[in-house]
């Protein structure tokens, strides 16, 4: 049994790329119980080590691939992997999840995190095992994509399945296209902030983890079975997580039409397309038209993340991943597309050569938009490119991971790119103005999506749906386009995600109510926390993001949506309904909520005295912001 303490390795394992240096470093009780793990101890890194003038693509920059305590422990979904960087859409903090086995696999190696800093003169990966660490060389690796990868590391490892977790980039990262994101795992990716971009800058091409043998100690055991018990049951049987059990968030792509929250090619419309067959797109259907294999990640029972194969069409016997609801978003009705099977096909050609899914569907959208209306000529883009064309878009990806032609331009992302075309072309894009990427639904009917979005700090949304929110004083639902309750909502739950995302579990098993991870919390820790100091913990990590990008000259005056993203829908149940001519009494109310400095965007000085961050106070107040 290992020696580390409660629930934790102990350990953080640091490589510097551009000396070769690999060295472990204690992961100290105070950080432990202020930080917690993933996007907390990220976030710390990020601001102690990664000052203003250190942009994305810098050596200095860090990567940080972590974990938390519940990761490896007998409780649902608890692969869990957090990356933290300075990311290349924003140019500023990045906090983005995958699942999998990355979690499991690295606790039992004895390291809680891994830090990757500098540059490697060569294409390297990391191979993580029971008796030490090696960089090796990746040659052999370079333009492969992400699932290639892992078949070529598990015959030159001479693992596979649980025992050996690979985690890399595809083409896409190697190339340095701003959106590239990190996969592993078939079909697990850590997908926001372009950090597969980073992960490129730094020649790291994959981390291969051994499922090592080192004991996870916990405080107290039976009570953490009884408690995982509880969270599956009330996963299995609550009304509001029943579907997502059973069929992942496979039911999210019809439900969305009936709310004008389906982002139908690119916001130009919220009508179901005529012809439709609308019975596939319900979750059974879509689970149904495929022949599927198990795949879940570490200790999960969820009926999710699956391997399939296509049972019909011209991509027929092809082996894919289940699309999440944004596969299903980005790689088909953001961009016209239909057929779920050629959706599907489409879907694990983006994950293969490692892009975020959304971004994509906002970029592929808008060409095929701009082509439309004349802002983009097919000699632009060397092709003829329309609406539902899935063949043309995954043409799109081959240009624009390899960043060839018109690819090269795209690589930046829809909002750089736009901006380059400029015109009217500028007018149809999908973004905000710091530059993230919104997730896969039409937020012109989903407001707190809106809102949340163009105010995080991590390169996407910081608070996600509410999960239980009566538990925080918050009413059990709300009109999702009132924008007084809407504000007060987002700026309420602000912390809660950012404590699950330190927790090292998925995203999708954490929706239970606080007061139950707050328990299995203890149970493997033996700590004494309740739902306040879990929230205060959350709070922490996003104000310190904040106080981030503050310093990288990320301020408020970027956090509103392009003129497309924000815009006034033409039809659909929500026609006529403008988020903007409320916009800046949200602002005004979620400033108030949070406790930030409305003029300046900074957290007050009482906010992080009261977030036990006493020790920014001075740089957060008395520097004055740098440009990027």
């Amino acid at each position: 049994m290992s020696n580390s303490p409660f629930s934790y390795a102990g350990n953080i394992l640091r490589v510097d790329l551009s000396s070769g240096l690999i060295s472990k470093e204690e992961f100290s009780e105070a950080d432990r119980r202020k930080w917690i793990g993933g996007a907390g101890l990220g976030a710390k890194i990020l601001w102690e080590e990664v000052p203003s003038e250190v942009n994305w693509d810098d050596p200095d920059n860090r990567l940080v691939l972590a974990t938390g305590p519940l990761a490896g422990l007998p409780v649902w979904g608890t692969g869990g992997l957090t990356v933290v960087t300075r990311g290349a859409m924003t140019n500023g903090s990045t906090n983005t999840q995958a699942n999998g086995f990355f979690g499991a696999n690295i606790k039992y190696c004895g390291y809680d995190a891994v830090i990757f800093q500098g540059q490697s003169e060569e294409w390297v990966y990391l191979h993580i095992h029971e008796d030490g660490v090696d960089i090796k060389s990746a040659k052999n690796l370079i333009g492969k994509d992400t699932w290639e990868t892992q078949e070529t590391l598990e015959k030159e490892l001479n693992l596979n399945g649980h025992n050996l977790s690979v985690y890399s980039i595809g083409p896409a990262g190697e190339n340095l296209v701003r959106f590239a994101a990190i996969q592993g795992d078939y079909g697990h990716v850590a997908s926001k902030n372009g950090c597969g971009a980073v992960m490129g800058k730094k020649k790291v091409k994959a981390v291969a983890i051994e499922r090592g043998k080192k004991g996870i100690k916990v405080a107290f055991p039976q009570a953490l079975f009884s408690c995982s018990e509880e969270m599956a049951h009330s996963l299995q049987n609550d009304p509001s997580t029943k579907s997502l059990y059973e069929y992942g968030t496979l039911g999210g792509v019809r439900n969305m039409v009936g709310m004008g929250a389906l982002p139908i090619k690119n916001y130009t419309t919220n009508v179901w397309p005529d012809g439709v067959d609308t019975d596939i797109w319900e979750a059974k259907g879509l689970r149904e038209g495929f022949d599927h294999r198990g795949h879940q990640c570490n200790s999960c029972g969820m009926k999710h993340c699956h391997m399939q194969v296509i049972s019909s069409g011209r991509y027929k016997g092809q082996v894919v991943d289940e699309p999440e609801y944004e596969g299903w978003s980005g790689a088909g009705w953001a961009i016209g597309a239909t057929d779920p099977q050629e959706v599907t096909w489409l879907n694990t050609q983006l994950d293969r050569a490692c892009v975020d899914v959304n971004e994509f569907g906002w970029l592929c959208g808008w060409v095929m938009e701009c082509q439309e209306k004349g802002f983009i000529s097919e000699e632009q883009l060397g092709f003829h490119l329309e609406w539902g064309d899935v063949s043309g878009a995954a043409r799109l990806l081959e240009l624009i991971s390899t960043r060839e032609g018109f690819g090269d331009l795209l690589a930046e992302g829809v909002k750089r790119a736009s901006e380059e075309i400029g015109g009217e072309a500028a007018n149809c894009a999908i973004y905000t103005m710091a530059g993230n990427s919104p997730r896969g639904h039409d937020h012109r009917s989903r407001w707190e999506e809106l809102l949340d979005t163009c105010t995080g700090s991590g390169g996407t949304m910081d608070t996600a749906p509410p999960v239980f929110p009566t538990e925080l004083g918050l009413p059990a639902s709300i009109r999702p386009q009132d924008p007084r309750a809407v504000s007060k909502q987002v700026g309420s739950l602000r912390g809660r995600r950012h404590f699950e995302d330190s927790l090292g579990a998925c995203v999708f098993t954490t929706r239970v109510p606080l007061e139950m991870l707050c328990r299995s919390l203890e149970s493997a820790t033996g700590w004494d926390i309740r739902i306040d100091e879990a929230m205060l913990a959350g709070r922490r990590t996003a104000a310190l993001m904040r106080a981030f990008n503050l310093r990288c000259g990320i301020g408020p005056e970027l956090e509103k949506p392009s003129k497309r993203y924000g815009s006034t829908p033409i039809d659909g149940p929500i026609s006529g309904v403008s988020i903007m001519d409320n916009w800046d009494e949200m602002l005004d109310i979620w400033y108030e909520t949070v406790g930030y400095d409305r003029k300046t965007g900074r957290p007050t000085p009482d906010t992080l005295k009261s977030l036990e961050l006493e020790e920014i106070v001075e740089a957060v107040w008395n520097t004055t912001k740098d440009k990027v």
